[in-house]
């Protein structure tokens, strides 16, 4: 298969799963969950095993440390999911809030230098949004875990229209 169609097919994929995560935020979002528990789980394993295997060394209690930690982790995330993506979700929301007051003090230094509007503007505008999300992540809690579930979904979407986009576009530009 020439490379425009995987193209196609990966940005095809990714709009499907869009369009189901934001239809279903909340299974979405409890996927997520699922798939850091279960990547967890196996950096553990891995882990201990290095651990246990390893000859006497430095590396040898941190192998055993990190991997136990992991373990636990990715098993608190597998049998209760609510709670962690609770807390993910708090996470998140302050992650959303410093950068939006970030962005916006960035903007008003671009816009003091006499900077192009849109820069600075689209700056503005992104850490009002980013502050926008992170206040109503936080008045929503633990409600509002759904909303990773919308964002993944939006990724996925646009990340696939860009995918079926370039594969089109590769499709039909002249051979060189």
């Amino acid at each position: 298969m020439n490379r425009w169609k995987w193209f196609i097919v990966e940005g095809t994929v990714l709009i499907a799963l869009g369009i189901f995560a934001i239809a279903r935020p909340g299974i979405a979002a409890e996927a997520i969950v699922s798939l850091i528990g279960w990547l967890l789980l196996f950096v553990g394993g891995i882990a201990l095993f290095g651990g246990i295997t390893s000859q006497a060394g430095p590396r040898k209690p941190a192998s055993l440390g990190g991997g136990l930690v992991a373990l636990i982790f990715g098993m608190i995330f597998l049998l209760l999911p609510a709670p962690a993506l609770a807390t993910i979700t708090i996470i998140l929301a302050i992650f959303f809030l410093l950068t939006g007051f970030t962005e916006i003090s960035a903007s008003m230094a671009l816009r003091s230098l006499g900077g192009n509007s849109n820069h600075w503007g689209m700056a503005f505008f992104s850490g009002v949004l980013g502050i926008m999300l992170g206040v109503i992540m936080l008045t929503s809690w633990p409600t509002s875990f759904e909303i990773i579930g919308l964002l993944l979904g939006i990724n996925f979407l646009l990340s696939g229209s860009y995918l079926f986009s370039l594969g089109w576009f590769f499709r039909h530009a002249p051979a060189h």
